[in-house]
């Protein structure tokens, strides 16, 4: 964390012990219980002085459900809070309201179910179960939904009052019952309509077409590498007619991403005009989501074939500058780029420009700032720096302007990333986010003179600055992300230190086998966040993610719990990363893909895919998508790591940048 600016808001003790109470009561609601001491811990924090006090009317909730003895007081004590189902939960307060409410519809089934079967139900009894209804058919408490039934289901008439209220939200919702409650429900002509007319939401039939989908396009795949073009390209149009007829049963995204990868094996086969049909087939079907993406695959076959004309043409013919502020900083560049290719310099240029102001923290934008500085050589590095970031910091105001409100929410945030409640802490933190000028100041005249993006940087930054200091990195990164995204937040170099930040520098300049300090943070930024107990899904440890058996091949007597000392994980993965860069002849492409995806691969894709010497395409040609990311955020936050250290980060050529060499590092 910067020197200049610490978090001095602490949270106290009691802070701390009203969050793990809070945990436990959490947690035995969830399970449908409720403990009589949990509830007494709790209420006993009224009156106290804590950072909780907007959660006392929750605990008067708490305490009339805790009382309640008979039907009367029940209806009274737990009645219904009209909501939508899955409704957007906005902070902690309301997930606990939300909470209560299912508990309370858990009481009512279980309440139900001690009456005898042979009783009318009321019509207050019906009333409930109509407005909790929509929940129990989005999937809540079905066991016990399940038991309601099969106990009246001797009560025909009763019987068939519940199954008619139960039927009438599952078909609402488009949600097929589970077994244990089809078997339990009045058969009503309505349901059996429903059944029939939606048998894409029986598991069994949806995986037959899914499977029946991916099975064509894996044929396609295997006739383009035998050499069957023609039955390759049969096969992927069958494939996608096939999820035309039958797309209620077929992963949207799925689907379009076989198409992809259909159109890319015929085109690693040297079938260039079959793939750029394919391609355009998939981006028909391809989910709202990646329109960017789908709409970038028209483009890609002419980028890695140097054919910007045709790039062009594609512009032209789909309307994408029209479009161009709806697209991402990817496809966004790659226009602006064909446009440059092809002698339009003025108008890539604005798009450059565009891409820097609305996306600078991206990968894109570091290559868009690179384009510009090409071709303007009279002006200093600075002056073409101030496009992407200003050395204007944003106002400073002290905590003593911060609402209560403020206060207490950011101790609250402190103690859940001290428990370990990230549920919790996620809440927290899009309740501070929604917080407009009035929650933010309290101070009169700052409220006046403060406008509304100073208080959603002075949000942010005390955000990041309490994140720093309990080594929450990964969040306050996000946060910082989506601040940007938004336009609440100018980038400027004070904020730049916090996201990244030079944890473990000593250890690392000490441990880097002669690699630039610099590349090696900006890996383990990506790799860990500077956790140094950092575990992956597959085992890899430590700041640097090493696998215990690639350490093994530099110190044979190394254990596993050694990677997690930072020293040791450097040291080890230095000397792995310098063997890949001596491997791949200082390419930091192959070099950054390799450490991500293993060797073997590249030595494969090199063979087999990358047709372009040029480093972007190639970035481009990287057949897995968490790869492609991987190296251009490494690329990325090695610009910033250089502007923070004062190098030079324009004057190199941009092709120049993705060589390095022992003696000279990565401009």
């Amino acid at each position: 964390m910067a020197d200049d600016i610490p978090f001095k808001l602490n949270y106290s003790p009691a802070d701390l012990d009203y969050g793990k109470e809070l945990v436990t009561l959490y947690n035995e609601l969830t399970k449908n219980e409720l403990n009589s001491a949990t509830i007494k811990k709790i209420s006993s924090y009224k009156g106290k002085s804590h950072s909780f006090d907007h959660l006392n009317p929750m605990i008067d909730r708490l305490e009339k459900i805790a009382a309640i003895k008979d039907q009367d007081s029940f209806y009274t004590n737990c009645a219904i809070q009209p909501r939508p189902v899955n409704e957007f939960t906005e902070s902690l307060a309301h997930r606990m309201d939300i909470t209560l409410d299912r508990y309370c519809r858990f009481l009512y089934l279980k309440n139900m179910r001690k009456f005898s079967p042979n009783i009318n139900l009321s019509t207050r009894d019906l009333n409930y179960l109509k407005d909790a209804a929509p929940f129990y058919a989005s999937g809540e408490n079905q066991s016990e939904v399940s038991a309601l039934l099969k106990h009246y289901k001797a009560n025909k008439v009763e019987h068939e009052k519940i199954s008619d209220i139960l039927i009438a939200k599952y078909v609402d919702f488009k949600t097929k019952p589970t077994s244990a409650i089809l078997v339990n429900l009045h058969v009503s002509k309505l349901l059996n309509q429903f059944l029939a007319n939606n048998l894409h939401l029986d598991n069994n039939s949806g995986s037959f077409f899914q499977e029946e989908y991916q099975r064509l396009i894996k044929d396609s795949q295997d006739s383009s590498d035998k050499g069957d073009y023609a039955m390759a390209k049969q096969q992927v149009i069958a494939a996608l007619n096939f999820y035309g007829k039958n797309k209620k049963f077929i992963d949207e995204r799925r689907a379009w991403v076989g198409a992809v990868l259909a159109a890319k094996a015929l085109y690693y086969k040297g079938r260039d005009n079959d793939a750029i049909e394919v391609f355009a087939l998939s981006r028909t079907i391809a989910p709202k989501e990646e329109n960017s993406e789908s709409t970038f695959y028209l483009l890609w076959p002419h980028l890695i074939n140097k054919d910007y004309k045709a790039m062009k043409a594609v512009v032209d013919k789909n309307n994408l500058e029209k479009n161009f502020d709806s697209y991402d900083s990817k496809l966004q560049y790659w226009i602006a780029y064909s446009l440059l290719k092809t002698g339009n310099t003025k108008k890539a240029n604005d798009y450059f420009h565009k891409i820097i102001n609305s996306s600078p923290y991206s990968f894109y934008s570091i290559i868009s700032l690179k384009e510009l500085a090409a071709q303007e050589k009279g002006k200093s590095e600075q002056e073409i720096l101030s496009k992407l970031i200003t050395k204007d910091s944003p106002a400073e105001y002290k905590m003593d302007v911060a609402t209560e409100t403020l206060k207490d929410s950011l101790k609250r945030l402190a103690v859940w990333n001290k428990l370990g409640h990230e549920r919790f802490a996620t809440l927290e933190l899009r309740y501070i986010q929604g917080m407009d000028k009035k929650d933010v100041f309290k101070d009169t005249e700052t409220l006046k003179t403060a406008s509304a993006n100073d208080a959603k940087e002075f949000v942010v930054l005390n955000l990041v600055r309490l994140l720093h200091s309990q080594d929450k990195f990964i969040t306050s990164f996000k946060i910082f992300q989506d601040s940007l995204g938004e336009n609440s937040l100018s980038l400027n170099y004070r904020l730049i230190k916090y996201v990244f930040p030079l944890s473990y520098f000593s250890v690392i300049e000490k441990n880097s086998n002669d690699l630039d300090p610099l590349i090696v943070i900006s890996l383990i930024r990506q790799e860990s966040a500077f956790n140094p107990e950092a575990t992956s899904r597959v085992g890899a440890k430590g700041l640097m993610q090493l696998m215990p058996a690639t350490a093994k091949r530099f110190n044979r007597k190394i254990k596993v719990k050694h990677l997690s000392d930072p020293s040791t994980n450097v040291a080890l993965g230095t000397k792995y990363l310098k063997q890949l860069f001596t491997k791949f002849d200082g390419n930091l492409i192959y070099t950054l893909a390799s450490y991500n995806a293993g060797e073997n691969r590249i030595d494969r894709w090199k063979k087999e895919i990358f047709r372009n010497e040029d480093p972007l395409a190639t970035i481009e040609s990287i057949p897995y998508e968490e790869t492609r990311n991987y190296v251009k955020l490494i690329y990325r936050n090695k610009f910033f790591y250089s502007l923070l250290s004062n190098r030079s980060v324009l004057t190199t050529p941009l092709d120049e940048t993705f060589k390095v060499t022992f003696s000279t590092s990565l401009k």
